[in-house]
């Protein structure tokens, strides 16, 4: 990883309390995640720090252009580092504002509204290997990447060696969320366009699409300002 000194002085100087080590570990990234996301220090980020130091350079996420693409698409995913899972109790109004060609009138929308389980059938079901009944539930989106879609748990599985196809609570834990994450992350080669300061290119990488990146600019602006002032 980088010399994390100037970046501990950086997030210090904003009230966090930090050794000025060099070490980018856990409370240094901790600390990090707080900041970009707008979030106190809570045992959920502290996690996930943890979780950052070790994973991260598993995928070369090791410079601060690459840290501060990579945790601004996860804190996009997570709310600001706020959860690990999807939360699908829409109102109609925001299911029309989410997915306006799936539910074009209010009343559509009212059929599902507040309905997690009959929406995630509804949105996610019969596609991406969501084959069975109940699928598009089971594999609704979890860890720092939303992952959704049988098949693209069949290929974290494949990745990580853990077997989230039979549990996929588990990548909404802090450790193995990270750990995905990254081998995602990895396996896209995202850190090429990320070397390229390429906002847009990274979040159609990630996303499939442009949604969110606005809330992607945002966030990846708060992060250059400890990581690359």
């Amino acid at each position: 990883m980088f010399d994390a000194r100037p970046l501990q002085g950086r997030l210090a100087a904003r009230g966090y309390s930090l050794a000025i080590d060099g070490s980018a570990g856990p409370k240094t990234l901790a600390a990090l995640l707080a900041f970009i996301g707008r979030q106190q220090l809570t045992p959920l980020i502290a996690q996930l720090g943890a979780a950052a130091a070790q994973h991260l350079p598993s995928a070369e996420i090791i410079t601060p252009l690459r840290v501060a693409h990579a945790l601004a698409q996860w804190a996009v995913e997570t709310g600001g580092f706020a959860k690990l899972e999807e939360n699908l109790n829409y109102s109609a109004t925001r299911l029309r504002a989410v997915w306006p060609s799936r539910f074009p009138t209010p009343l559509d929308a009212s059929l599902f509204a507040h309905k997690p389980e009959h929406l995630a059938e509804k949105v996610y079901g019969g596609r991406g290997g969501n084959a069975k009944p109940g699928d598009g539930w089971l594999y609704r989106g979890r860890g720092p990447t939303m992952l959704t879609f049988h098949d693209n748990y069949a290929d974290a599985q494949r990745l990580t060696g853990v077997a989230v196809l039979a549990s996929p609570d588990l990548v909404a834990t802090p450790d193995v969320g990270m750990l995905v994450a990254c081998a995602y992350w990895r396996q896209r080669n995202i850190n090429a366009v990320a070397d390229c300061d390429d906002l847009t290119a990274v979040r159609v990488k990630v996303n499939g699409g442009k949604i969110g990146l606005e809330q992607a600019q945002a966030y990846l602006r708060r992060a250059k300002l400890v990581l690359l002032p």
